[in-house]
Formats: structure tokens, sequence, C-alpha cells
């Protein structure tokens, strides 16, 4: 007790909107706070301490710096599932079903010319794709007639380097920084750009993924621009397409781990079975002694598997200038 008495008369007087701890007694909170943690968070990635057997091995991506609450709700509407089945009830796609309830985002993909200009309210998640989201407030013209929410705000989807309170643009003459949107034709060659168009106003279809960017490596004098996609492909697209300046966040995402079987099936998949495993009925695989295929890697409809190509598109074979495959053989 006295022991006490003197350490209480030896310690710093202290106030409630104050508060400090002896050196002593610091580090001892701080040993005891970082051993009650569940999870550790380092580089964008989340680690869980080995608690269980499904936190042993998960890895997720880091959202302490997104916002916590829910969407804005005048751009979201419903999400339904399909199961897997077309109109008739019919299963016409495996391993789909299950899997958590969205809500899906309405998001704003063509950022055309007469866009008005918006400033970054907060950076979300969005559970529909692995990219973080943005919502931004459109400083929008005063009219007679008052707009609605919707017309107010836009999700876009959110570059690296774009924090909150930052103003994005729309045009040919603005700013090349993160978040802003050109056309092909008044970007500089060799800059990274995300959410290419294909066709004009028809909405960004390229290079939406978390951590994806597309680089433009050249302008030419007939209308088109050869821009370097992720899988090394080069393609040529119309000059007057839009393209958005930087490299979308989130890049850690494809380093994440599920860690258990039931994350899987939080996405929405089904288990599969392997044809080995099944009947010699049910997959060319199936059946026989053992563990013997008796033949090359194929689907359960024969087609070959492991490097068999299938694409069969000879009206957009002209705008492929170099196709992955080739550009994968020169890389390596």
């Amino acid at each position: 007790m006295q022991g006490l008495q003197q350490l209480a008369s030896a310690a710093p007087a202290v106030s409630s909107s104050n508060f400090t701890l002896l050196p002593g007694l610091q580090a001892a909170w701080s040993a005891l706070q970082h051993r009650l943690a569940t999870s550790v968070t380092a580089e964008g990635l989340k680690f869980y301490k080995p608690t269980t057997p499904g936190f042993r091995g998960r890895v997720v991506t880091a959202r302490k710096d997104l916002w916590k609450g829910g969407p804005f709700k005048p751009l979201t509407q419903g999400f339904s599932r399909t199961g897997g089945r077309n109109h008739s009830g019919k299963a016409v796609a495996r391993h789909i079903g299950g899997g958590s309830k969205r809500i899906y985002r309405i998001i704003d993909f063509q950022r055309s010319l007469g866009t008005a200009p918006g400033v970054v309210e907060r950076l979300e998640y969005d559970p529909n794709r692995s990219a973080h989201i943005a919502l931004l407030k459109l400083q929008t013209r005063k009219t007679h007639k008052p707009l609605a929410l919707r017309e107010q705000y836009s999700y876009v989807l959110a570059p690296q380097g774009v924090a909150p309170g930052d103003t994005l643009l729309s045009g040919t003459d603005v700013p090349i920084r993160p978040g802003n949107t050109l056309p092909l034709s008044h970007i500089p060659i060799g800059m990274q750009v995300h959410n290419v168009e294909l066709r004009p106003g028809c909405g960004g279809q390229l290079a939406r993924a978390a951590g994806a960017s597309a680089t433009l490596v050249k302008k030419g004098d007939n209308g088109y621009a050869v821009l370097r996609l992720p899988s090394g492909e080069q393609r040529l697209v119309l000059s007057r397409c839009m393209a958005t300046i930087g490299v979308l966040s989130n890049p850690q995402n494809k380093n994440s781990k599920l860690g258990k079987a039931g994350a899987t099936r939080w996405l929405g998949r089904r288990p599969r079975v392997r044809g080995m495993a099944m009947n010699c009925v049910d997959h060319p695989h199936g059946g026989g002694r053992g563990k013997k295929k008796g033949r090359i890697s194929q689907t359960p409809w024969g087609k070959p598997t492991k490097g068999y190509r299938t694409r069969r598109n000879p009206t957009t074979d002209r705008f492929i200038r170099e196709s992955r495959h080739k550009a994968r053989g020169a890389r390596g």
C-alpha cells in the first residue's frame, strides 16, 4: 500500500483533457494493446492473428482510410442475383449461388466533356468491384428548378493519389493530374490512364480493376491511339475516346487471401467438383481406376484447356496491334 502511495505521489498531475502516463506504464499499456489486437495493418494489407484456423492465413486489404458508413442512397439501386439461372429457371452457369447481399452503386463511367467539376467528398468501399470509388459533389450552375440529389452527386472510380477535398475535372484543356478525364488526343504519350472508352460516349470499359492502368504508347494521324493494356496487348483506340489520368486505387487487392472456404461462399461462389472425382458419364476425366485421366485436360464438354485459344472475333482483330501472347513471349 505504501508503494502505491509513493507511486501516486511521484506521478505528475494529469487532467481529463490531457491524460499522460509514466514512461514505464506507457510501455506496458502499449504492449497490452498490441497483445489484445486481433489484426495488424501494414502496407495496405490487414493481417489477422491466428486465433482460429480461418484467421491464420487470412489477408484482406485495409480500409481504415475509407468511409465507415453506408453508400449515398440516391446513387444506389437494387441488385438481384440470378444464381446462375436463366429466365426459365434452368441452371446455365455452374458454381454460382448464395453470397452476401449487395447494393449496387451507380458509377459514372462516361465523364463526358460537359460534366461539371466535382469535389471529392469521401472515398468508399464498393462490394461490386475491386477498386475503391469516390463520391463527388458536382459544382453545377444554379437553375430555377432545384436539382435532384442524384444530379448533384456522382460516383467515380477512385485513382491513387486522390483524397477528400480534391477537385476532379473533365475536358480538353484540364490539368494532367490523377482523376481528371481528357480525350486520348490531349493526353501526353507515356501517361498511365484508366477507365478508357472503346467507343466515344459509351463510357469506359478498359482498365477498371484495382491497381490497373493502361499506357498511352502512340498517337497517330489516322485518328487512332495505341494503348498497352495490363495484359501486355497493344490495341488501337479512337483518339476521341475519353480516358482518366492515373492508376486505380487498392493495388494490394492482388495480395489478399480469403483464408477459408466460407469466405468464398460469401462472394457467391459455390464449391467446384474436380472432373477426376466424377463418373465417366459426367466428365471426360471421370471414371477409371485410381487417378487416371486418360486424356488431355478439357472441359466437361470436351473443349481443351490450359492454353487453348478460344478467341473468335475477326471483326475486332484489326484493332489489335500486338497480342498479349506475343507480348508475354517478348517479356520472357
